[in-house]
C-alpha cells in the first residue's frame, strides 16, 4: 500500500509538500524556542549576577567589620600586657590579666552577636586565653588540618574555613561549625620579638548564612559561601542537592566571577559566582535548570503543540492541492480505462489546465489514427492468421507423407505386401486424423493413437533404430490438446537424434502441473551443443511460412500455434547435452473438454 501510494503523482505531492514544510517548520519552531531559552537564561543571569554582586557588598561589609575589629584587638593593649605576663610564674598575677583579656572579649561580643568566641593562642598552638567556656588546655591549634600559621606582616588579617569547635570542654558549648578570622599579636617592646601569638576571632556560620539568603532564588536555588579550599561554608536547609566533590576542581573558579553548568539531565544546575574582596572566598549562586524551565513550561507546550498544529494543516492543504492538480488526471485515467475497455467512442478532450488540454488533443489524435488502423487491418490480420494457422498444418504432412509412400514402394519391389497392408492402413489412419479439419483439440488420448500410428511407421521404416515407451496416467488420458503437437517433436527426433545410434529411445511422459500438463518427449540421441541449442531455441520466437520444411520448423509450428491459442508461458522449452540427448517439454493448459 505504502508502495503505492508513493508511485502515484498525488501521494508524491503530499509527501513532497509535507516533507518541505515540516521541515521548515520544525527547524523555526526549534530556533524559536532555542532564541528563547537563550534570552530567558541570560536574563536569569543578569539578574542573579545582580544579586550575588549585592550579597558580595554586603558579605564584604560584614567580613570587613571583623577584619577592623580582629586588628583593634589585635592591637590592643590590654591582650599586649597580658602576652608579657604570659611567662610570669606569679600565677595570681596571670590569672589577673586572663580576667582582664576575658573582661575585653565579653564587652566586644556583647556588641557583635554574630561572633561566637576569642582565643589567643600562644607561639606553641596552645590557647592562652579565651572569651568562653573552659577549653581543653591539651588542645593544640597547630595540628589541625584546618589552621594556618601566619607568616605575614602585623596587623594582617587572614580567614580560616569552617571547622568545628571542639577545644571544649563541655559539649553544650559547642554551637557547631565556625569560620575564624586570625591575626598575629606581636609586642613591639618584647625582646623577643620573634615570637608569635595568634588572635582567633570564631564567627558563627548562622550569621553569614542569613546575610546570604535573605534573596530568594526561585523555589530551590539558594546562596552559599565556598571558602579557600572551594568547600562550602554552609549548606541551606532547603537545597536539594549536594555541593559535590566536583567543586574542588579549582579550574571552575580561575576568574573573579563567572558562571558554569554543573551535573546534567534533571540534576542540572546553572553555578553563578563572585569573589569576595576581603577573604577572597566565593559567593556562589545555586539555580537548578528545573527551575529555570518552569517559566517556560507554556512555551514547550505551546511550541509542540503549535506545530503539530501546523504541520496538520499543511497536510490538509498539501492533500487539497494534489487533489485539485491531481483531478483532471484522474479524468484522464478514467476515461482511459474506458477506452481500454473496447469504449473508443471516448472522447479525452480537457482544457482544465493548458497542459492537460495539449496531452488530451494529441491522445485524442493518437486515438482516432488507432481506431482507423485498426478498422483497415482487423479484418487482414483475421485473415492473416487463419492462412497462418493452415499453413502450420499443412506443413506437418506432406514431407512425411512423400517419405512413406517412397518407402512403401521400396517394400512392393521386393515383394512386401503383408508390410505394405500395415504400412497403407497406418497411413490412412493418420491421414484420415490429419484432415479432420472440424476438429482442432482433441483428446489426449487421440493424439497418443496418432503418434503411436507414426512410430510404428517409423519402425518399419528405420526397423531396430529406435524404441519407444509412453507415460501416462488414466486421467491425463481424457483430457484435451491442440491436435498434432506431438508428431514433429517426435519426428525432430528421429530425424536428427539417432543418426549415429545403433538404437535410439524415445520416451514421451504426461504429467500434471501447478500451470497445466507438462509433455515431456526425451531421446537419447546426440544431443546439441549450447551454440546449437541456443539457435534451435531462437527459431522457435519467429514465423515464416515461406520457410523451407526442415529441421527445427515443425518445433516451432508446434511452439507457435500453442502460444497463439494460449499466450505465456504455454509452448516448448528445450534442453539438451551433447551425447547425454534432448529434451523437448510441452506446456499446454488443463483442459478439461474441448
Amino acid at each position: 500500500m505504502k508502495t503505492f501510494f508513493l508511485r502515484t503523482l498525488k501521494g508524491r505531492m503530499i509527501l513532497y509538500y509535507c516533507t518541505i514544510f515540516i521541515i521548515f517548520i520544525a527547524l523555526l519552531g526549534g530556533v524559536t524556542y532555542q532564541l528563547f531559552m537563550n534570552v530567558m537564561t541570560n536574563q536569569i543571569l543578569q539578574y542573579t549576577e545582580k544579586i550575588i554582586e549585592e550579597k558580595r557588598s554586603s558579605i564584604d561589609s560584614y567580613f570587613n567589620q571583623v577584619v577592623n575589629l580582629v586588628q583593634i584587638s589585635a592591637g590592643s593593649q590590654v591582650l599586649r600586657d597580658a602576652i608579657k605576663q604570659q611567662d610570669n610564674q606569679d600565677s595570681i598575677s596571670k590569672l589577673y590579666y586572663q580576667r582582664q583579656v576575658s573582661d575585653y572579649f565579653t564587652n566586644i561580643l556583647r556588641f557583635n552577636s554574630n561572633i561566637n568566641d576569642f582565643f589567643i593562642i600562644n607561639e606553641k598552638g596552645y590557647i592562652y586565653a579565651q572569651s568562653g567556656a573552659t577549653v581543653n588546655n591539651t588542645f593544640n591549634f597547630f595540628n589541625q588540618p584546618w589552621f594556618q600559621k601566619i607568616h605575614s606582616d602585623y596587623f594582617h588579617v587572614y580567614f580560616l574555613g569552617v571547622h568545628p569547635e571542639d577545644y571544649y570542654i563541655l559539649d553544650n558549648n559547642n554551637e557547631g561549625n565556625v569560620v575564624s578570622a586570625i591575626a598575629p599579636i606581636y609586642d613591639l617592646n618584647s625582646v623577643s620579638s620573634d615570637r608569635k601569638v595568634y588572635l582567633l576571632c570564631n564567627m558563627k556560620v548562622k550569621g553569614i548564612e542569613s546575610i546570604s539568603n535573605e534573596t530568594q532564588l526561585e523555589k530551590t536555588g539558594y546562596i552559599t559561601i565556598l571558602d579557600q579550599n572551594n568547600n562550602p561554608i554552609y549548606k541551606p536547609t532547603g537545597a536539594q542537592f549536594s555541593l559535590n566533590s566536583e567543586l574542588e576542581r579549582t579550574n571552575y573558579f580561575k576568574q573573579e566571577s563567572g558562571y558554569f553548568t554543573l551535573g546534567n539531565g534533571l540534576k542540572k544546575n546553572l553555578i553563578v559566582y563572585k569573589t569576595l574582596k576581603t577573604t577572597n572566598w566565593k559567593v556562589v549562586a545555586y539555580i537548578p535548570y528545573s527551575e529555570m524551565y518552569a517559566h517556560t513550561d507554556a512555551i514547550r507546550y505551546m511550541v509542540p503543540l503549535s506545530i503539530l498544529i501546523v504541520i496538520t494543516l499543511v497536510i490538509l492543504a498539501s492533500v487539497l492541492i494534489a487533489a485539485r492538480i491531481n483531478k483532471p488526471l484522474m479524468r484522464l485515467t478514467n476515461k482511459m480505462y474506458l477506452i481500454e475497455g473496447g469504449h473508443t467512442d471516448v472522447e479525452l478532450f480537457d482544457n482544465s489546465t493548458e497542459e492537460i488540454e495539449k496531452l488530451t488533443r494529441r491522445i485524442d489524435s493518437m486515438i482516432y489514427k488507432i481506431k482507423t488502423l485498426t478498422e483497415e487491418n482487423f479484418s487482414y490480420i483475421l485473415q492473416n492468421k487463419e492462412s497462418e494457422l493452415k499453413i502450420l498444418l499443412s506443413q506437418i504432412n506432406p514431407h512425411f507423407l512423400n517419405n512413406t509412400l517412397q518407402s512403401i514402394k521400396a517394400m512392393a519391389v521386393i515383394g512386401k505386401t503383408s508390410e505394405i497392408s500395415r504400412m497403407v492402413t497406418l497411413i490412412g489412419n493418420m491421414l484420415r486424423y490429419a484432415i479432420n479439419s472440424s476438429q482442432d483439440v482433441v483428446t489426449i488420448q487421440d493424439e497418443i493413437d496418432h503418434i503411436t500410428n507414426y512410430l510404428k511407421i517409423q519402425n518399419y521404416r528405420y526397423p531396430e533404430k529406435f524404441m519407444y515407451d509412453i507415460v501416462i496416467s488414466d486421467e491425463i488420458r481424457r483430457l484435451y490438446t491442440p491436435k498434432l503437437i506431438l508428431q514433429p517433436v517426435v519426428e525432430n527426433a528421429i530425424l536428427h537424434a539417432f543418426q549415429q545410434l545403433q538404437e535410439g529411445r524415445i520416451q514421451l511422459t504426461f504429467e500434471a502441473v501447478s500451470q497445466g500438463i507438462q509433455i515431456t518427449i526425451f531421446d537419447n540421441g546426440r544431443g546439441m551443443t549450447s551454440e546449437e541449442l541456443e539457435k534451435v531455441s531462437e527459431k522457435l520466437l519467429k514465423f515464416d511460412p515461406d520457410e523451407e520444411y526442415k529441421g527445427g520448423v515443425g518445433l516451432r509450428n508446434v511452439h507457435q500455434r500453442i502460444r497463439n491459442k494460449y499466450g505465456y508461458p504455454y509452448g516448448i522449452i528445450l534442453s539438451s547435452e551433447i551425447n547425454a540427448g534432448t529434451s523437448v517439454t510441452i506446456l499446454i493448459p488443463w483442459l478439461g473438454d474441448a
